[in-house]
């Protein structure tokens, strides 16, 4: 009986850990790589993958919200911390309504060059090219600013 259980309880804890899906610290660095050497950075191009469209969520922003706007469900997500953290943007990849990958990025996203982003967005690959705001700190936060074509 103990071996079963314990069986049990070792197959849980494996189904869940690849049901869970870990930020990808890659997509970030290329993303960081991007913004270092231009004044804009194009998600299409610079995060390669199986992915469709990106939801930019704003910080405070609860997991009902991104399921009731998008019918999309965050649970995958190992570290859902934006709902309570004010200094990061969680950027969700996706494939129509499946999660694919995900990164914190450190900085703001704005809606232009006056107007900032209060709720969060959903954008198409093609769609998600960002200019660096170069009035922020190098050593700190880097702000995105949404190109609008």
């Amino acid at each position: 009986m103990f071996v079963f259980f314990s069986l049990t309880i070792t197959i849980a804890v494996v189904a869940y850990n690849i049901y869970k899906i870990n930020e990808n610290d890659m997509i970030r660095s290329n993303i960081e790589k991007e913004v270092q050497q231009d004044e804009y950075v194009d998600f299409g191009k610079a995060v390669n993958g199986d992915w469709d469209n990106i939801i930019l969520v704003t910080p405070y922003t609860e997991k009902t919200r991104i399921k009731n706007n998008y019918g999309i469900s965050v649970n995958r997500i190992s570290d859902f911390s934006i709902a309570y953290r004010d200094d990061r943007v969680l950027i969700l990849f996706c494939k129509g309504e499946s999660i694919q990958n995900y990164v914190y990025w450190f900085g703001s996203v704005s809606l232009s060059e006056t107007e900032k982003m209060y709720g969060p967005l959903q954008i198409k690959r093609e769609d998600s090219k960002f200019k660096i705001d170069k009035s922020s700190s190098n050593t700190g936060p880097i702000n995105l600013i949404i190109v609008k074509e």
